[in-house]
Parts: C-alpha cells; sequence; structure tokens
C-alpha cells in the first residue's frame, strides 16, 4: 500500500509558549519609561509622593482593563497582525487598512528606545556629565536597528532565548533600584522618611486639579504601552486560547508590581526635587546610592531597553507583513524565508521605518506622537470587544473578559486623546491626518480599482529568489461559532 504524504504547509511556526510569551510581552512594555518618567508624574501632581504612587497604580490597571479586551480579540480571532482581524470585521477593509499601514509606517516607539539605549550604553563609559553629539546617537542607533533586525531574521528562537535573558536583565535593574532603596529607608535614611511621612501633605493638595493629575495620567501610562504585543504574534503562540491570556495578565500583574517597587526605591533615596529636575532618574540614583557600583546602573538600563528593542522588532515586522498578506501591500512582503520562516522584507520595512524616526525626530516629540497615535486605536479596539458581542454573538470564544472591562476601557482612550488638546495640542496631529490623506488614494488606485503597476511582478519574482522567500498558507482570517 502506498503510504500517503501530507506537504507541510508553510506558515509562520508555533513557537511561543506560556514563559516565552511573558518574556516578550514583559521585554515589550518595559523598556526606558520607568527609568525616565517618573519626574515627569511627580511633576504633574505639584510633587505629591503619594498621589505619584497612586498614579502608577492605577495606570496599571487602565493598562490591565485593556488587556482584558485584547486577550478576548486574540483567543477569538488567532491572527497576527494585532487590531487588523477585529477592525477588518468590525469596521470594514479601510479602517484595517488604514491602521496596519500607519504602525508599519509610523514607528515612533523605536524611534525613542533605540536612542535611549545609546544615550545609557555610551554613558556608560564616557560618564553623565559628557554631551553626547547627536550624529553620533544616530549612527549608532542606526547600527543597531540593522543588528537587531539581522538577528531577528535569522530566528525566532534565538529571539525568544535573548529575550528570557533581557527579561531577567531588565528585572535586576528594576530590583536594584527597589531593594537599594527600600534598604536605605530601613536604615533610617532621612530623605525616604521626609518623604513617605508626607507623602500626602495637605499644603500639596490643596493645589492639585483635575488637571494636574490627568497630565501625571499621560506621563504614567507611557512606559506600560505594549501590553497589547501578543496579539500581533497571535498565530505563533503555542494554545493561544489558554496562553494568550495567562501571558498577558501575569506579565502585567509582574510589570506593574515592579514599577510600584522603583518609585519606592526611588522616593527612598531622592529628595523630590532630585527626582523632579533629573531627566534619567535612574542614574541620579545610581550616583547617589550606589557610589563606585554606579555604572552598573546604565549598563542594567541598557540591558532593559535592548531587550524593549527586540521585541519591538519581533513585534513590529509582522504588521508589514499581515498587510501584505492581506493585499494592502505589495506581495513581497507578505513572503517568509523558505528556511529560517521569518518575514524577512517585512523586517525590512520595519527597520527602515525605525531609521526614519531616528533621522529625524528627538525623544520627547516622539513620545507625544506615538501616545496620540496609539490611543486612537485602542480606543477603537477596546470598543470592538463590545461592537463583536453584538454583531457575533455566536463566534466562539475561549476567553470572555468580564463585560466591566471594554465599558471601562472605553472612557480611557476619550481622556487620554481630549487631555493633549486641552493642555497643548501636538503638531504630530496634523502630520497624522495628512499621512492618512495621502494613503487613502493609494488604497481606492491599488485595492478597489486594483491598478497594476508594470513590471511589479517581474520585480517580485526576482526579490523572491534573491531572498529566498515564499508566500505561506493562509485561508484569511476566520472565527468559529459555537
Amino acid at each position: 500500500m502506498e503510504q500517503e504524504k501530507t506537504e507541510e504547509k508553510l506558515k509562520l511556526k508555533e513557537k511561543i509558549g506560556l514563559w516565552a510569551g511573558i518574556a516578550v510581552l514583559t521585554s515589550s512594555i518595559v523598556g526606558s519609561g520607568i527609568f525616565v518618567s517618573p519626574g515627569g508624574v511627580l511633576n504633574a501632581v505639584h510633587g505629591s509622593v503619594g498621589i505619584s504612587l497612586l498614579v502608577w497604580i492605577l495606570c496599571g490597571v487602565v493598562a490591565a482593563l485593556s488587556s482584558l479586551c485584547y486577550c478576548e480579540l486574540g483567543a477569538s480571532l488567532n491572527t497576527s497582525g494585532c487590531d487588523y482581524g477585529n477592525f477588518q470585521l468590525v469596521y470594514g477593509n479601510v479602517v484595517a487598512y488604514v491602521y496596519l499601514i500607519t504602525k508599519a509606517f509610523i514607528n515612533a516607539s523605536a524611534g525613542i528606545s533605540i536612542q535611549v539605549f545609546v544615550k545609557y550604553f555610551i554613558s556608560a563609559f564616557v560618564g553623565t556629565d559628557c554631551p553626547l553629539p547627536s550624529i553620533l546617537i544616530k549612527i549608532s542607533s542606526i547600527f543597531v536597528t540593522l543588528s537587531l533586525a539581522f538577528i531577528n531574521y535569522r530566528s525566532v528562537r534565538s529571539v525568544l532565548k535573548a529575550e528570557i535573558i533581557f527579561t531577567i536583565g531588565k528585572f535586576l535593574s528594576m530590583g536594584i533600584i527597589s531593594v537599594v532603596g527600600i534598604y536605605n529607608l530601613a536604615q533610617g535614611n532621612l530623605v525616604g522618611q521626609k518623604n513617605f511621612e508626607g507623602a500626602f501633605a495637605t499644603d500639596v493638595l490643596q493645589d492639585l486639579t483635575a488637571k494636574d493629575i490627568a497630565v501625571g495620567f499621560y506621563q504614567g501610562i507611557f512606559p506600560y504601552a505594549g501590553w497589547m504585543s501578543l496579539n500581533v504574534v497571535a498565530e505563533e503562540m503555542i494554545d493561544a486560547p489558554k496562553n494568550l491570556p495567562r501571558a498577558t495578565l501575569l506579565s502585567l500583574g509582574i510589570v506593574t508590581f515592579m514599577y510600584l517597587a522603583v518609585n519606592v526605591g526611588y522616593f527612598s533615596v531622592l529628595t523630590v526635587k532630585e527626582l523632579g529636575t533629573s531627566s534619567a532618574v535612574a542614574l541620579t540614583f545610581a550616583n547617589k546610592a550606589l557610589g563606585p557600583m554606579a555604572w552598573l546602573m546604565p549598563v542594567t538600563v541598557c540591558v532593559s531597553t535592548l531587550g524593549n528593542l527586540c521585541a519591538g522588532v519581533l513585534l513590529k515586522s509582522r504588521r508589514a507583513f499581515v498587510a501584505a498578506r492581506s493585499g494592502y501591500m505589495p506581495k513581497i512582503f507578505s513572503m517568509i524565508h523558505v528556511k529560517y520562516h521569518t518575514p524577512g522584507p517585512s523586517l525590512f520595512v520595519g527597520a527602515s521605518t525605525s531609521i526614519v524616526f531616528v533621522l529625524i525626530g528627538d525623544v520627547n516629540t516622539l513620545i507625544y506622537a506615538k501616545g496620540f497615535m496609539d490611543w486612537i486605536f485602542i480606543g477603537a479596539s477596546d470598543a470592538s470587544v463590545l461592537i463583536l458581542r453584538y454583531t457575533r454573538p455566536d463566534m466562539h470564544r475561549p476567553y470572555k473578559a468580564p463585560i466591566f472591562a471594554p465599558i471601562l476601557a472605553c472612557l480611557f482612550p476619550i481622556f487620554f486623546l481630549v487631555l493633549p488638546l486641552l493642555v497643548k495640542p501636538p503638531i504630530f496631529i496634523l502630520y497624522l491626518v495628512v499621512f492618512w490623506l495621502m494613503i487613502l488614494p493609494i488604497y481606492y488606485l491599488f485595492i478597489i480599482k486594483k491598478v497594476e503597476i508594470p513590471g511589479m511582478l517581474y520585480l517580485t519574482t526576482v526579490l523572491q529568489k534573491l531572498l529566498l522567500v515564499a508566500e505561506t498558507d493562509w485561508d484569511g482570517i476566520t472565527y468559529v461559532s459555537t
């Protein structure tokens, strides 16, 4: 009897288990934010130690509520690309297209983290008092970007192993701050005692307004950004319906606890003025509390940021891959390497856009831009949970978020979008609108009218042979009815 041979499908492999998922997600969340943002939160609430700590806790709650929505969507649709699947089902192809193209080409977060990494890395050798030339930072950032893209191109498994190491390193850096700070407090550090004894001083609270607290929330939520990142690689997760919610909720619980512990460590050693005026809080802490071992802090912060960058390259490249696979970008970007099973062409898109934002933007401007853009899509995603429950009640939901989660989660994006407009309308809004106006005609011409560029098929074939890539076996986005 002849044995029937089944041909294995060419697709992204399921390589991300529970612990690897936790490593990827914590690396995606914890980057440079916790080492630079505490001063911004403290200044926003007029130096109130108690209120600033509450802001950090509540920002974790905001992230957790939204993450419950993403867990339901990710487990139900089980498709890479994060919000693409639910946007297509709920809002239609145009919105899904705008989301994917925006996320694929506006890569502000990489421009932030790469430059912070380079600054901390170089400062470990030359010290914090030596000003660094802008051109040195940008050239070094480009080198790091290309190196990370190459690592992601060669092996997903290698990236996952590295992420576990990076995750250990970043929690080591936060652990040093927490333990050393609390130890100083236990030894009777007068600065720490004064900070916590006057944590809710009435003379500070009486001048505090709702607007001040709102600004503090905007500063504090930035270090939590990325809580939805595992949805980007849902197809590559082992038993996604079970491991996606577990990895997400466990990661956010760990991150929230560590962020609170780090802030307690800061307040145990630094005065309110020192913390509020420092542009690199971790370095200020190290110089005051670690003495000759202060060099440890920039090194461990670099490990933390590098892990964030590596996870970002892995996750962001999948957006261009999904966009091309759905017909929104040239077909070559929907292909993966026949040996490495990695989306090499889409990695090129991610690396290129990262380099562009390194060259044209400073860190503060990019933080503002990233936050505003992200909250537009987060709000639409949280709302889609409620819409899908109404329009597709028969959808199989291996994980179902409690009803209060999507309801409350829909309110937060409105708050975070209105706040910048009231405080300081960012010019980035204009750039974002112009970008959308530019890509919509492209959608009309190439997606609706299906205009073909002469020679594109030949070019795709040449690149396919050169890069050793092929199309994946994909049947489109489906959902299972109960």
